[in-house]
């Protein structure tokens, strides 16, 4: 079958994945010459994007271009006339009408969309395609991140290129070299990714370069990257794709590399200079640290020490007055002594010579006071009245008298007294 529309139709999309845009559109118009397939919306929205695809590309004819927007949107209300709710024709009607700089009745568009499902993929780039011509970079980042997350397994490149040219105009250029980096693994052979990735790494060079606080390390890799990038200008001016980008460009883009390159010895030198004042600053400001913190030891040590003097002392002082106070504090732990009573005496133990022991009060002490009594031993009181006192006075002067006439006094002549005895008392 020669006329099967959907072999025609794979047929134009091959072409249309290898950017061979006229091989398919002449498949797409073949079928809509079709009378059985004149009415096909699958042809119609595919002939739509064909011309869609055209304003992408560079082009300086104003009145070519609105050709080509005027007749994308003439597909696609064919579409929507008869078949209202085609989302994809609504999405293309949207695309055109951004392209003509009408933003906000495109985003209205492309909310409505959204609304009606959300696994298209088309209206999420769209919208982030919105919020990067309306300069909320930061949202158009995280749109074209989510879309990737939702839709994608894999790092696909036309997405890529959209994230990595957000982060380009949000001014993130580490970012977009980063992000073009990964498409670029993808899909080596694209030189639309090449031109992206040498202007990325020519302007992240010049901000280096410009940045008078830039280190040694960080100036040497941008030179290397800005030779990189003029390289890689001078081949896509030479071997460049003209239907997508403009050889010129990147001819002007290489002779700028070039301008930069022989300014970089400059930047080198003075970043050279540079590393070697914060080299020295670093080296005293250790050499300072270094000094500071042995004084600090120092200081700790001549306190320690200090301090252990102080406590050595305090012991030695300490020990001198436990030895003063030592007697006075043995005696004030002895426990008091009970005081006799009255007419008690301390018992003691005594030793005599007759043999007799004991101390007073016992029996052998009673029996012989007992014995004294009976012998009348002198010393001993009897109580009787006072007369016999008196006539014992008055006999003793008389004697006393008598005794001095004489020359040598006589004895009294009186009982033998006992011989006293040897007492020893022993020691406690």
């Amino acid at each position: 079958d020669n006329e099967h529309p959907d072999a025609w139709s794979l047929l134009g999309n091959l072409h249309l994945a290898k950017m061979e845009g006229g091989p398919g559109q002449k498949k797409f118009e073949r079928i809509l010459k079709n009378p059985a397939t004149s009415t096909d919306a699958y042809s119609q929205i595919a002939l739509g994007n064909v011309w869609l695809q055209t304003l992408h590309q560079p082009c300086k004819d104003k009145a070519r271009e609105k050709v080509c927007q005027d007749r994308a949107l003439a597909m696609y209300n064919k579409v929507l006339r008869s078949d209202p709710r085609n989302i994809w024709a609504t999405n293309g009607i949207g695309a055109v009408l951004a392209h003509k700089g009408c933003v906000n009745e495109a985003r209205d568009i492309f909310a409505q969309v959204r609304e009606a499902t959300a696994d298209f993929c088309d209206v999420w780039l769209n919208i982030a395609h919105i919020y990067v011509e309306q300069k909320q970079h930061v949202s158009a980042i995280q749109m074209y991140e989510n879309c990737l997350r939702k839709f994608y397994k894999y790092h696909h490149v036309e997405v890529l290129q959209y994230l990595a040219r957000a982060y380009f105009k949000a001014g993130k250029l580490k970012e977009a070299k980063i992000t073009l980096l990964k498409a670029r693994r993808v899909a080596p052979q694209d030189t639309v990714l090449l031109y992206n990735i040498a202007l990325v790494l020519q302007r992240l060079a010049m901000q280096i370069l410009k940045d008078e606080k830039s280190t040694l390390h960080t100036v040497l890799q941008a030179v290397h990257e800005l030779g990189l990038s003029h390289k890689y200008f001078q081949y896509l001016s030479v071997n460049g794709e003209r239907m997508r980008y403009d050889v010129n460009v990147a001819g002007l883009e290489a002779r700028q590399c070039q301008d930069l390159l022989s300014q970089a010895q400059y930047h080198v030198a003075r970043a050279r200079r540079l590393d070697e004042e914060e080299k020295q600053l670093r080296r005293k400001q250790e050499e300072e640290r270094e000094s500071f913190r042995l004084k600090q030891l120092e200081e700790q040590r001549a306190q320690e020490e200090k301090k252990k003097t102080q406590i050595e002392e305090m012991l030695q002082k300490r020990k001198e007055y436990k030895e003063k106070t030592k007697n006075a504090l043995v005696f004030g732990d002895m426990p008091s002594e009970k005081k006799p009573g009255k007419g008690r005496r301390k018992e003691r133990d005594y030793v005599s010579d007759s043999g007799s022991e004991g101390p007073p009060g016992s029996p052998s002490q009673k029996r012989e006071k007992s014995q004294k009594r009976k012998k009348g031993e002198p010393g001993e009181k009897k109580k009787r009245g006072g007369g016999g006192g008196r006539k014992k006075r008055e006999k003793k002067a008389d004697n006393l008298g008598s005794d001095s006439d004489s020359d040598q006094p006589k004895r009294k002549r009186t009982k033998k007294e006992p011989k006293p005895k040897k007492i020893k008392i022993k020691g406690r």
